[in-house]
């Protein structure tokens, strides 16, 4: 069990990801530190998280858009720690995903496999507007 969970066993987690509330800024890196006082001061995301736990305060949709630094860190922890539960959801995912039609998708390099069994919701106003349309030939 351990060669297997070796990755999560040795993952470092700062302080600032587990309760950015409580954190004493000065310890954080520098380039957290801007958004992690005016998240400090956001009674609504505090309230949240005294609700909810971190996860589900990360999930609300205006965190990338107020916190980009620290949503870009925090994102990658976001990805739930692999269960039973999970690995069936992942198998059943990878056989709607794999279908004759895209049969060759690359699901680990195009984020679809991740996209389908996060909980996560994709801001699709955002993907639209970066969208670049095809030109004619």
């Amino acid at each position: 069990m351990k060669v297997r969970f070796n990755d999560i066993l040795n993952l470092k987690i700062s302080n600032w990801k587990l309760n950015p509330f409580t954190v004493d800024v000065n310890e954080v890196d520098i380039v957290f530190q801007e958004e992690i006082l005016e998240l400090k001061y956001d009674e609504e995301s505090k309230n949240s998280f005294n609700k909810h736990g971190i996860a589900k305060l990360w999930q609300n949709k205006k965190m990338p858009k107020l916190y980009p630094k620290m949503w870009e860190n925090m994102k990658n922890i976001l990805i739930p720690f692999p269960t039973s539960y999970l690995v069936e959801s992942g198998f059943s995912a990878v056989n709607n995903i794999m279908s004759k039609q895209r049969n060759r998708l690359n699901i680990t390099e195009q984020g679809d496999l991740q996209l389908f069994l996060t909980k996560i919701e994709p801001d699709i106003n955002e993907i639209i507007s970066k969208h670049q349309a095809q030109g004619s030939h």
